[in-house]
Formats: C-alpha cells, structure tokens, sequence
C-alpha cells in the first residue's frame, strides 16, 4: 500500500480551481509515509494505468457535478481494476451513502475526512473489515468526522498546473489564480444548502500559517489572485481578518519585490 500509486485520490470537479479537496488528503497521507497518485479529470484524461496500479481509488466528491463525474469514474475503475477499494470522500459523499453503495462504493467518508480515509487506508493495509470510526460501509455506517485535524500544508505537486485552471481578467491580462480555505463547515443552518446535514452548525479554522504556506507556494506557482472559497469566509471573524491581513502585509511587499513585481489581489468567493 506504501507504494507510488497504490493509493489514487481522484478530483473531478472543483469549480475550475486546482482542487484543494484532494491536495489536502495527499499531505495527510504522505506525512504518514504513503505515497498517492494525484488525478483531475476535469482537466485531463483519466489514465488506465493509474486505474490498474491503485489498490485503493479515493474520489473527491464535494459538489454535486463531482458527484455524477465520480460515479462514471468508479465505473471505470471497477471495470479496469475490480479489485481495487473504491472509496468516495467529502460533502455528497455522505448525502448520497446509499446510493453511492448500490452504485459500486466499498466505503464512503464525509465531514473532516483526511483521519477516517488515512484510517482507512492502515485498515485495508492489515486487511481489517471492522467498522472505522467515520468511515462507512455496506452494512456499517458511520457518522460523518467532525473532529478537528492536524492540517499539513496542501501536497499540489502531483496535480496538474495551476495553469491548467483558472484565470482571471484584469489590467488587460489573464493572471492565475489561487485557491484557498481557511475554515472548513459553517455555523449557519440554511436549508438550501448541503452543508448542515453533514456538519450540522459545525465550523473549524485551518491554522493561519498553513493557509499562508499554502498561498504562498501557488504564488510561487505563478498565482497573482488569491480566492478563498470557504462556505463562509466571516463565520470566524477574527481568524479570517488575520489571513487577510497577514496576506496584505506580505502582497504590498511582493508589489515591491524587484522579481515578483505584479500586485496580489484577493477575493472572497465564500
């Protein structure tokens, strides 16, 4: 399992943003000493050999046109490799368990679901078929993790460029963008959205520095407008207000910097 590739995390579609939902459980699973092989569909072909190679496919499914682009990849994947462990990660994920079920999943996980898929992984590594905590299965399910993790920085190398995704119109230039959370779920109940039923009012903020480190390394990339796309970018006032500022301090020194040059620009999509 400690093999490249023998883990796939699969992104299918992140609103045109390089896709943060599987750069996030690569980190986790490689401070553990796995080795992931990263995919986005939405941006490049799904590769048989990757399919073939994985003994566990995890897709990212955070939004609903994920969701039916998830379904038609574990239909590849279950006839490329009908061994593998196919497992479907994030929001819809939980919201759709059984159908998700009927339709090929050996497992599901929703919520805070970097822990229960590394959970995950170490159970099918000892061959264990006992219940996991937020990790569902036919027959087993489980609740959705709402526990506060120990965030890595995001692992985006085995993704496609941030080139490949958006940009944005500005001065008479197209310039890349970044894509960033600084918390996760949302304190509000709003009955449009897929949010409370999976974290029912419940909110967690990512640590300053590495929401900061994870800017910085697409700034390095060639990102000159930064979006956070939390569900709610001032459920934590205080906290979002200090990235904020902490990236304004550091977007007027870039401005001034003789090799960086361009201004940063910032925006809330939330």
């Amino acid at each position: 399992m400690r093999e490249p590739g023998d883990i796939l995390l699969v992104a299918c579609y992140e609103l045109g943003h390089q896709p943060l939902a599987v750069a996030w459980p690569a980190a986790f699973l490689e401070r553990a000493g796995f080795r992931p092989a990263l995919t986005d569909v939405s941006v490049e072909p799904l590769d048989p050999q990757k399919l073939a190679r994985a003994r566990v496919i995890a897709i990212s499914v955070p939004m609903h046109t994920a969701l039916r682009i998830g379904l038609e990849v574990a239909a590849r994947a279950r006839s490329e490799n009908p061994r593998a462990h196919i497992c479907f990660f994030g929001l819809y994920a939980t919201l759709n368990a059984e159908y998700l079920f009927a339709h090929g999943a050996d497992s599901v996980i929703g919520g805070e679901a970097e822990t229960p898929l590394l959970t995950l992984v170490d159970a099918l590594e000892r061959d264990d078929a006992g219940p996991l905590p937020g990790v569902s299965r036919p027959g087993q399910p489980a609740a959705p993790h709402l526990k506060r993790l120990d965030f890595p920085v995001p692992s985006r190398a085995g993704l496609p460029s941030i080139k490949s995704y958006a940009h944005v119109e500005r001065d008479d230039r197209m310039d890349l963008v970044a894509y960033a959370e600084s918390t996760r779920g949302c304190l509000h109940r709003c009955r449009h959205c897929p949010i409370p039923p999976v974290y029912g009012g419940r909110f967690f903020a990512v640590p300053r520095e590495v929401v900061l480190a994870d800017i910085r390394q697409q700034i390095e990339a060639g990102a000159r407008h930064v979006t956070f796309g939390d569900p709610d970018f001032l459920n934590g006032p205080t906290h979002a207000l200090a990235v904020a500022r902490d990236l304004h301090a550091e977007a007027v020194f870039r401005e001034h910097h003789p090799r960086l040059g361009r201004r940063l620009q910032l925006t809330v999509a939330g």
